[in-house]
Formats: C-alpha cells, sequence, structure tokens
C-alpha cells in the first residue's frame, strides 16, 4: 500500500437505500503499519524535501534572487543535498517581475540550466496568461510536476496563488497551504514559497508575515532575510526562523546582491545576483527586531572593545579578519559583539587582495586608526566562499 493510499479518504458507505451517502468515516491505524522514512533535502538542512518552506523577508532585500540562485544550483545539481549531481528540473512561479526583462536575465546571471527551469503560469480561456490559483489549479500543478519531473517549484510571490479569501479569517491560509505540504510530500519535493514581512516590526519573525499568522503556524520549515545595519559590505543575512526538522545548531547564511550583466539580443542589460559569501553567527531573529545597546550590550561590547584592541596590539597593530574571528569565538565573543566592538574602537577594515579576505588595523600606540570605518569588511571564508565550503556555480 502506498503512502498515498493510506491516508486517501474510504469509499463512500452506502448504510441503506433512504440513508444520504457517508462522504468519509473515522478510521485507526496501527503504527507499525506505517512505513518509515528517511528525512532528505533539497538544500542540506535548510530546505527539506517533501515539504513547503517560507521565504520571506521585507521588499528590496534580495528574496527572489535567492530563490532564482536555489532554483539555478537545483538545475546544474550543484546544491548541496539529495539531489548533489543530479541536475533537476525546477518550476518557477514568477508574478511580481517580467520575465524577458528580469527574471531569465536572472537565471543567466545564475549560471541556471535553462533547458531544466521551467516557467509557471496558467492560460486564460480568452488566452494569454492568467493567475495561477493553489484553490483551482492544485490538479494540474501536480501533472505538470510529474510531466516535467520537477524537485523544487517556487511560488513568488506566495500571495498571488492565494486570491479571492479573505487571508485574515481563521482557517483559510491553512487551507490553501496543508493541500500544498501534501502535494510536497506525495512528490518528494520541495516548495518555496516567497513572501513578505509586514512594515510594521515584531519580536518574532512568523508574526510579521504579511497576510496571517497562519503563514507560520502551517509550514514546517522557513527562512527569513534581514539586512545587517552592522556590516561595512552591504552584505545581508538569511537563516533559519522556524524548523521542526532541522538541526538547531544550522548556521545563517551571509549574502550579497551584486550588479551582473547580461547579453541580449537588444544590448546588454543589469540584473542583481545573489552571491554567499559565507557562514555567519548573525540571525534574522535578532536583526529584525534589535534594539541597540541595551545595558548587557554595552558590557559586552565594551569587554571586546578590549579584547579586540588587546589582541591588535599583539599582532603588531594588524591582523587577518578570519584571524580575528577565530579567536574571538574561541574566547566566547560573537561576531556580531565584536562587529560592533571595531567600529566602537576605531578599528580600520581594508581588502588585502582579492580572494584573500580582510585585514583589520589598529594604531598600536593607543589612537584610533587612521583608516577608522573605512573600507570594507570580507566574510573570513572569502568572497568566492560559500556557506559549504565551494564557490557558487560549482558542485561541493
Amino acid at each position: 500500500m502506498s503512502n498515498i493510499d493510506q491516508f486517501a479518504p474510504p469509499p463512500e458507505v452506502d448504510t441503506g437505500d433512504d440513508a444520504e451517502p457517508q462522504p468519509r468515516r473515522l478510521r485507526s491505524q496501527p503504527v507499525r503499519e506505517i512505513p518509515l522514512k528517511r528525512r532528505t533535502w533539497l538544500w542540506e538542512n535548510r530546505v527539506p524535501l517533501g515539504e513547503l518552506t517560507l521565504w520571506v523577508g521585507h521588499a528590496g532585500i534580495g528574496k527572489s534572487q535567492a530563490a532564482v540562485w536555489l532554483a539555478s544550483e537545483v538545475s546544474r545539481g550543484s546544491l548541496p543535498g539529495e539531489l548533489h549531481g543530479t541536475p533537476s528540473p525546477v518550476l518557477y512561479l514568477g508574478t511580481e517581475d517580467a520575465w524577458s526583462y528580469t527574471l531569465a536575465p536572472r537565471f543567466v546571471a545564475a549560471g541556471a540550466d535553462l533547458g531544466r527551469v521551467y516557467r509557471l503560469y496558467a492560460e486564460s480561456y480568452a488566452g494569454g496568461d492568467g493567475a495561477v490559483s493553489l484553490a483551482a489549479d492544485l490538479g494540474e500543478l501536480r501533472d505538470e510536476i510529474k510531466g516535467t519531473g520537477a524537485r523544487l517549484v517556487v511560488l513568488d510571490a506566495l500571495l498571488s496563488t492565494m486570491t479571492g479569501q479573505d487571508l485574515t479569517r481563521q482557517g483559510n491560509v491553512r487551507g490553501y497551504l496543508e493541500p500544498v505540504s501534501q502535494l510536497a510530500q506525495d512528490l518528494n519535493i520541495a516548495v518555496v514559497g516567497v513572501a513578505h514581512f509586514r512594515k510594521a516590526g515584531g519580536a518574532d519573525p512568523l508574526h510579521m508575515i504579511a497576510g496571517s499568522a497562519e503563514f507560520g503556524q502551517v509550514v514546517r520549515s522557513a527562512i527569513g532575510f534581514a539586512a545587517d545595519r552592522e556590516a561595512d559590505d552591504g552584505s545581508a543575512v538569511m537563516s533559519l526562523i522556524k524548523t521542526n526538522i532541522a538541526p538547531q545548531s544550522t548556521t545563517s547564511v551571509r549574502y550579497r546582491i551584486e550588479p551582473a550583466t547580461v547579453d541580449t539580443a537588444e544590448g546588454p542589460t543589469d540584473v542583481g545576483r545573489y552571491v554567499p559569501i559565507g557562514e555567519t553567527e548573525q540571525n534574522v531573529r535578532n536583526l529584525i527586531d534589535h534594539v541597540p545597546d541595551s545595558a548587557d550590550e554595552r558590557s559586552e561590547r565594551d569587554e571586546a572593545v578590549e579584547w579586540l584592541t588587546s589582541y591588535l596590539r599583539d599582532q603588531g597593530g594588524t591582523a587577518a579578519a578570519a584571524d580575528i574571528f577565530k579567536a574571538a569565538r574561541a574566547d566566547g565573543i560573537a561576531e556580531a559583539t565584536l562587529k560592533r566592538a571595531r567600529k566602537r574602537a576605531g578599528v580600520g577594515s581594508q581588502r588585502r587582495g582579492f580572494g584573500q579576505g580582510s585585514e583589520w588595523t589598529v594604531d598600536p600606540s593607543g589612537s584610533h586608526s587612521a583608516h577608522s570605518g573605512q573600507g570594507t569588511h570580507a566574510d573570513p571564508n572569502g568572497p568566492n566562499g560559500d556557506p559549504n565550503g565551494h564557490t557558487p556555480g560549482r558542485p561541493a
């Protein structure tokens, strides 16, 4: 008996000529009859197969570029996870950006296998493209997944597939998302739904998802995106904001959106490209609701300032950022605290050369560095590193 058949509704029961047909009935099943399955991952410890994962952040933070990167990695089989080494098809619904001007060039810039990335859309009866609806099109979506062999479906934006209902009404979001989650489980695929945070802040990112708090209640996995105001290089952070299945120790990913030029028949065009630059101890939950300079934070920062200036002077005034972070972690100082301490201490940061990271400098005599606050901070993994230790676009 398949997993689908086990949980399918039983046939209608005829209780007599005059009785109403019963559409379903309550049953029970011994747990020993349920087959055990191994948890598998599209992206190791971050995006599970067989689940719907939310992909959430404020507008302009790079969620869509990151979704294009994810789809491109899957199309090449270069993403660490179950499909590594197996290039796989992807279905991508993009409703907020034009395909010819933005999305298709983004896929080119991301190095996607364009023959394995499929634009998902609905044909209207009058001709042309119509809106994809999770309420009306789920059966055809299942057929399209089977027909293409897709292992990833991206819905960007998720809300565009849920029109016609008051999403703030209890149960409506659940009614949309639970069938999608079941579809992902049945076909052992990953579904990523891109959504937005509300403009208003909050203590819990799951409660900030625009539309309804039910989004965070239904899904088993959610990844948030947030700007890091402390970063010198304009980088941002993506991290798990909810998981019932991944290790709690899963680290965040630091990334930048970098400009890329793509050739078209009409000449070059510019797009943004998601570039992971390494792992980080910072996380989205802290970044979106960060209230700076509490008494505890000031104490930690001041201690970190003293540690950092002492460390640099012991090194003659200059040390590689990677060495500083490593030494700080060994002494229990978090990366975010160390970065705040660097600014407070007037420690300068500058690149040493392509692929060599950066170095921090302080005046050994005790006065502030002439380069205080200048230059850029490179992640200890270097500009070409990624959270899995390989150059983006190449197998691990």
